[in-house]
């Protein structure tokens, strides 16, 4: 479903059809209740309560403590046209409030002085559904932004959305600001949840299009062992014409959706207007479960679907990578330094290294000039003979590619009045001299096809497995530039672009596979792969910052979206990053094999023997559901990390990683379910499509030398094959006894002549 369909959707359908795919007939879903003038609605783990006497709402959890609260009625920025006026935002009165059946319906007259307003609030037993807002002027003035959860205050919509915790994934590219943060810090900040980034430097992650909150536990709480909700998860159900963000003020919050018609006179009355998007309050007793049931509740509505791939996809996706970027970096060829002889020595380097990748990937510069899609015949004479040959040795080939930049229109045959503007009606140009570029105005047909074409041909010329696309968050603001055709404004931009430009890429190949940052689960048709790139703020602690990434990423995994195990830039931690990512995806490396200027660090045979391990682990499919063991939420610096975790297919765990102690030095997990338990880190997965408790064939990664115990749903004592295998080739068979359901696995990590271990396959005989 595109965009707008899915727009029309839910604005036209939104009474009926969405409560029909969940199942809710009129006779089986609760309705509002209405007392006076209050109303009131109870879910299964969640209440909803309003009052007319203050136009506030409260959603408290079952026990009566309150998740969130804040006032009802949004508002709406102004700026009337003509009379160099401020901007302004001013309440309305309650006009009437209507209750239709679980749904209901809000009216204000006399918003901004003379304007009318409609909210509509939907419920079902899971969570609250908003409708978008209706906004009607009858003057000539612009819409500047709509300000959900904020209190019109005069020239300001002053943020108003009281809750104890809040969750802000991507808040920032360095791992020096915690996407778990307090409101109550009096943070005067405002966080993109779209493609544009802010003054943070905001990238990773983004699109978000959701945020979180959670209660603060009280002391009385903490020996509390119920799974009532402590957590909820606000999300977008519609990808809309504005910029997005959440604004932090006073101790308060509240969700932005900025359109600065001021700037582009697109939303101008006197003129009826629909406002905002759909959104869904999703809850769960922690932040991590209230997004995981966020992602389901869109699935189950139909709104977006789970991804299936073909087998050959999947072999492409999950394909363990080597990215040349970190060895672009060291030897001085990133950028349009980047020559014929550098990529073959780092491909020779690669083969040298034992390395077991899958996928050799090239990032940038190997165009001529952005935009052109085309590599440079000066610097690159035999590139396309180069990945003939990288095929032939049975590597797959990933290309980096920034889509929507363009060096020279003249080269596309187009002119800069075609590309983005700004509002002075100038074409918006990134970077100064020799390394300026703009953004293509792919809202305009005639860009549109050249776009559409350019990429085409790329995918047929160069055969890619997988494109890293890039920079769609460099599409600025609407305080900056904006497209052409102004439907296509704000979030929705990025959303066009994907239409153009991936569409076209799998039209040429269906099993292309497409890589990008984002957590919205909104452009399921376009990505195909998560990347947590890039952790370059984190020097010194790249694992850290990547175990707090895939804490989020991995409940991607929910609508088939694995993650790029991508690594920081050095050897040290790059061993603990694999750790972390082979059980949400696949493996990535960034690191110089010549070694890294960071730290010193090298790829010693121990780093490397435990990549290629972790290769042989990997799951081949892309839909599942990811469980930290032992997570910590609601820590500023160390919330949102877990050392260990479990990987469920169709309910069964089929991959466990435990660590007995954690990276910060404390205690972990060494024990899963009854069925594992181990004395030293330790990666376990099951080779098939069954359980761990009832796979005939096993694989274990050990980081450390100790014991591991299995258990196994049958008693029956049977024997086990114990194949050990060792970096450059060599492997040792032994056998195992099953007794009454239970294996015991000596780990270590060299063999008797030395060897690093790269694996252990276990083959159990019934």
């Amino acid at each position: 479903m595109n965009n707008l369909d899915r727009r029309q959707f839910l604005q036209t359908t939104a009474a009926s059809c969405l409560l029909g795919t969940l199942g809710l007939g009129a006779s089986a879903r609760p309705e509002v209740r209405e007392s006076g003038q209050s109303l009131t609605y109870e879910g299964k783990n969640y209440r909803w309560e309003w009052s007319a006497a203050n136009d506030r709402f409260r959603i408290l959890d079952l026990h009566g403590r309150v998740l969130a609260s804040g006032p009802l009625q949004p508002a709406v920025m102004v700026k009337q046209v003509g009379q160099g006026a401020e901007r302004r935002a001013t309440a309305g009165k309650i006009g009437r409030h209507e209750v239709q059946g679980n749904r209901a319906v809000w009216s204000y007259v006399d918003v901004n002085g003379s304007g009318k307003l409609t909210l509509a609030w939907r419920f079902d037993e899971n969570g609250l559904w908003i409708e978008p807002v209706t906004y009607e002027s009858p003057i000539r003035e612009d819409v500047v932004s709509l300000n959900l959860f904020a209190e019109p205050a005069g020239d300001a919509a002053k943020p108003s959305l009281e809750i104890s915790g809040l969750v802000l994934p991507g808040i920032c590219e360095s791992e020096g600001i915690s996407p778990v943060t307090s409101p109550g810090r009096n943070w005067n900040l405002r966080t993109s949840l779209g493609r544009a980034g802010t003054g943070l430097e905001q990238q990773w992650a983004l699109p978000c299009h959701y945020f979180a909150g959670y209660r603060l536990r009280e002391p009385a709480e903490f020996q509390d062992s119920s799974n009532f909700s402590r957590a909820f998860c606000c999300g977008l159900t519609d990808v809309p014409g504005s910029d997005l963000y959440v604004e932090q003020k006073g101790g308060r919050a509240s969700l932005v959706f900025d359109y600065r018609s001021d700037l582009w006179e697109h939303l101008r009355g006197p003129e009826k207007f629909t406002l905002g998007a759909g959104l869904h309050w999703a809850f769960g007793p922690n932040y991590h479960e209230a997004i995981r049931s966020y992602y389901r509740e869109l699935l189950a509505a139909g709104i977006i679907h789970k991804k299936v791939n073909s087998d050959k996809k999947n072999v492409a996706l999950l394909a363990p990578q080597w990215c040349t970027w970190g060895e672009q970096v060291v030897v001085d060829q990133a950028g349009d330094h980047l020559t014929q002889a550098g990529i073959e020595r780092f491909y020779k380097e690669l083969k040298a290294s034992g390395l077991r990748a899958g996928m050799f990937s090239i990032d940038d510069k190997w165009e001529d000039r952005y935009g052109n899609l085309v590599h440079s015949a000066e610097r690159l004479p035999q590139f396309e003979k180069f990945l003939d040959g990288v095929r032939a040795d049975g590597l797959r080939i990933g290309m980096w590619a920034a889509f929507m930049r363009c060096e020279r229109p003249e080269d596309l045959g187009l002119t800069p009045e075609q590309m983005l503007r700004r509002t002075d009606g100038e074409p918006h140009i990134v970077g100064e001299g020799s390394s300026k570029y703009y953004i293509l105005d792919f809202t305009r047909p005639e860009v549109e096809k050249v776009l559409s074409d350019r990429a085409r041909q790329f995918v047929r010329r160069y055969k890619p497995d997988l494109v890293k696309f890039d920079f769609g968050y460099e599409i600025p603001a609407l305080d900056v530039a904006a497209p052409h055709d102004m439907r296509w404004a704000g979030e929705r931009m990025l959303g066009k672009g994907l239409e153009v430009v991936v569409k076209s890429m799998k039209e040429e190949n269906p099993d292309i596979v497409v890589m990008y940052y984002e957590l919205s689960p909104l452009f399921t048709d376009y990505f195909d792969l998560h990347s947590p790139d890039d952790l370059f703020e984190a020097r010194g602690e790249y694992d850290l910052e990547a175990n707090r990434r895939f804490f989020f990423s991995g409940l991607c995994g929910e609508f088939g979206m694995p993650t790029y195990g991508s690594s920081g830039y050095d050897w040290t931690t790059h061993t603990e990053i694999c750790f972390d990512a082979a059980a949400i995806g696949t493996l990535g490396c960034l690191v110089s094999l010549g070694g890294n200027v960071e730290d010193g660090s090298k790829p010693t045979p121990e780093r490397i023997a435990k990549y290629n391990g972790l290769t042989h682990l990997l799951r081949p499919t892309n839909q599942f559901e990811i469980e930290p063991l032992d997570p910590v939420y609601e820590a500023t610096t160390r919330g949102a990390h877990s050392s260990s975790w479990a990987r469920r297919e169709s309910g069964k765990a089929v991959f466990v990683a435990l660590r007995p102690r954690r990276l910060d030095g404390g205690a972990g997990i060494s024990e899963f379910e009854g069925s594992v338990s181990t004395t030293a880190q330790v990666a376990v997965a099951s080779l098939t499509s069954d359980g761990l408790t009832e796979a005939k064939k096993l694989g274990v990664v050990p980081y450390g030398d100790g014991r591991l115990t299995l258990r196994r749903n049958s008693k029956t004592s049977v024997a086990a094959t114990l194949t050990e295998y060792y970096l450059g080739g060599k492997s040792r068979t032994s056998r195992l006894e099953v007794r009454q359901g239970v294996l015991q696995i000596p780990l270590r990590e060299r063999g008797e002549a030395g060897l690093p271990l790269e694996w252990m396959q276990l083959e159990i005989q019934a």
